[in-house]
């Protein structure tokens, strides 16, 4: 009874809460972040293209084809949009629109969160609200991540409703490589991790919660760290290759550490501002723990940033529980999702140039990270 009660109250508390924290995301979206999110979104082109452009349909990608240059994802987002249009002319009507559709299909979600959470206590609850507040800012707009989105929604299916470890993860690699095809390309970064993570993690800590291998917390955390130097040095490996047999993609990574990659105030500066593989491999090994443990945003003094740093302390945390909880047999639905972010984190890694882009790509994967916590 008293588990029953307080899932139904926090559901209560969130239905109490949703449209507020809509209603105040969107003022947010709209005046104090409105030069960077609304001034130059790229969903003002969107406007004519999906009026005017014939509908093509949805095309997959050169799947062998590394680069995202040669990807569809633009043409099949205006595609995506012409598909559920309702005859709307106006950017500020279609932010209306795709805010109502998604927020419902968000809901469903955190209920159900709810459901497999009877105890969700302060921790949990503030990190939903927070990153309904981030989606609502940041993704429900006429933009890419809309489409995106329903990728990661495709990916919390595949990983929720199989009842083995070994069906979830078929399921959810049939879902990535959807997502490399009619998506994002880099994508194939994220299941090439996963397989690997799924090795790599058994083989240094063990397959089941609380094993003797991770149950001291130092030796846990120094192959944590060993862990991603490992893939630090894959990397190198990976840019080494890309140097000589695929220029455009290795260029692309190039730009991603660049300092002239993006005017944004939140730029994640690149260390080592070089061309050169074995220091890129360096700088990105450095930044999977800037981009979890993103301390400093501390140095630019913004209250926005406050927000980025508590989300990611939220993560950061409930990822932690969730790792040293890990088992394929007792808790698959959690143990595949951790993967599958550590993953998405590694793969971000090589190439997000600051730290709005990694917190609204974040958002966008919301459906993904609430299945691990």
């Amino acid at each position: 009874m008293e588990v029953r009660t307080t899932t139904q109250q926090n559901i209560r508390n969130y239905c109490n809460w949703i449209i507020p924290i809509i209603i105040v995301s969107k003022i947010v979206r709209w005046t104090i972040m409105f030069p960077q999110l609304v001034a130059m979104s790229i969903g003002w082109g969107y406007v004519p293209a999906i009026q005017s452009q014939p509908f093509r349909g949805f095309s997959a990608s050169d799947f062998w084809g590394a680069s995202n240059a040669i990807s569809n994802v633009g043409d099949n987002t205006i595609s995506f949009f012409q598909l559920i249009n309702l005859g709307f002319t106006s950017y500020q009507v279609w932010e209306v629109y795709i805010t109502i559709i998604y927020n419902v299909l968000i809901f469903f979600c955190v209920k159900s969160f709810y459901e497999r959470n009877p105890y969700a206590g302060k921790k949990e609850n503030l990190f939903v609200y927070l990153n309904v507040a981030i989606i609502n800012i940041f993704c429900l707009n006429l933009a890419k991540e809309p489409y995106q989105m329903i990728f990661f929604f495709l990916m919390a299916f595949a990983i929720s409703k199989p009842r083995t470890y070994r069906a979830k993860s078929i399921a959810l690699m049939g879902a990535l490589i959807l997502t490399i095809l009619f998506s994002r390309k880099y994508f194939g970064l994220v299941l090439m991790y996963f397989l690997i993570l799924n090795y790599v993690v058994g083989k240094l800590f063990g397959e089941k919660q609380n094993s003797a291998v991770s149950a001291n917390k130092k030796k846990m955390y120094r192959k944590l760290v060993f862990m991603f130097l490992l893939f630090g040095v894959l990397h190198f490996f990976l840019l080494s290759s890309l140097m000589v047999e695929n220029e455009d993609t290795y260029n692309e990574m190039v730009s991603a550490n660049s300092r002239d990659w993006t005017p944004a105030a939140s730029e994640i500066t690149p260390i080592f501002p070089n061309s050169n593989p074995l220091l890129l491999a360096v700088d990105y090994f450095i930044k999977i723990f800037r981009l979890m443990i993103p301390i400093e945003l501390l140095i630019k003094l913004k209250v926005t940033y406050l927000f980025m740093i508590v989300n990611q302390w939220l993560i950061l945390t409930f990822l932690v529980r969730t790792f040293r909880n890990r088992d394929k047999k007792r808790n698959p639905t959690r143990t595949v999702a951790m993967y599958l972010y550590i993953a998405f984190l590694l793969c971000s890694a090589a190439f997000e140039p600051d730290f709005g882009s990694w917190t609204r790509h974040q958002g966008v994967a919301f459906p993904v990270i609430l299945l691990l916590i």
